[in-house]
């Protein structure tokens, strides 16, 4: 598969992902993508700033945070419960589609990529879907067996957003956290992760690397300790159905069938993400 990769590279082909295709300067690589995470960081700020601000009036009148207020700021639960169905919605719509955006547009500005280059922009075929679905329910039951040993060795530590999931209830909420958790989000990270972070990588090195080294910059980019192996686990999985599928779609229907199965479970059997 390496050989063939090489061969069809040496002929860039520009109807394909960008792993098969011309090379991308590795450094330009490198400062778009800092930029495009700095994007989404800066707008996902901007919105638990106005989001918190818009629950807290308070502050704004007064130029002071109140007692009671710096007393909730300390509690550990505090983004768990700021982070509402809908404020979920609004943040992840915000910042993943900044995200999206930024490396469309990057990409294009800086390498001339197309969709297409970008994995999103080549149709994938009925039995490539399968593959992504089938791909997610393996990738879900991976993870969740690496969360079963961290916790059997280190106790419970579930991530924020999931908490938050927990206390969302009714068909309203679970129809903006199934927007905001399993489309725009699976759709967003794989065409950055993926058709972009690991094709400049795939460019330029063993794609058993490149899978490893974008799987620890996916797995470090969700920002929790407890949580890096399972991502980790994830975008490897991810990164080598890109690899071999030459198509995002398979990947973002995986990607969306973790998130959704584990949002089903968030709904229907809270305690499994809270043990």
């Amino acid at each position: 598969m390496a050989d063939t990769i090489q061969t069809v590279t040496a002929s860039t082909r520009t109807d394909a992902p960008a792993f098969l295709g011309s090379r991308w300067n590795g450094w330009a690589v490198f400062a778009l993508a800092v930029l495009c995470i700095g994007c989404f960081v800066l707008v996902q700020t901007a919105g638990f700033i106005i989001i918190f601000l818009h629950q807290h009036p308070e502050i704004l009148r007064q130029r002071i945070i109140p007692a009671h207020l710096q007393s909730e700021l300390r509690d550990p639960n505090f983004i768990t419960n700021l982070l509402t169905a809908k404020n979920l919605w609004l943040l992840s719509v915000t910042s993943e589609v900044a995200l999206a955006v930024a490396t469309l547009f990057l990409a294009r500005m800086a390498f001339g990529a197309s969709t297409r280059s970008l994995g999103v922009g080549v149709a994938a075929k009925p039995a490539q879907l399968r593959t992504g679905a089938l791909m997610g329910a393996i990738l879900f039951v991976g993870s969740a067996l690496l969360v079963s040993i961290q916790t059997h060795f280190f106790g419970p530590h579930p991530q924020p957003q999931a908490l938050a999931l927990t206390k969302h209830h009714g068909a309203f909420d679970f129809l903006l956290d199934l927007m905001s958790v399993c489309i725009v989000a699976p759709l967003a990270e794989e065409i950055f992760f993926r058709g972009f972070v690991f094709a400049g990588l795939a460019q330029r090195m063993a794609p058993m690397y490149a899978i490893g080294i974008s799987a620890v910059i996916f797995g470090l980019a969700h920002w929790e300790r407890w949580s890096f192996l399972p991502i980790f686990l994830i975008g490897v999985g991810l990164a080598w159905l890109y690899y071999r599928m030459q198509t995002l779609w398979p990947n973002i229907l995986a990607h969306a069938t973790v998130n959704t199965i584990s949002l089903v479970i968030a709904y229907v059997a809270p305690q499994f993400v809270k043990s």
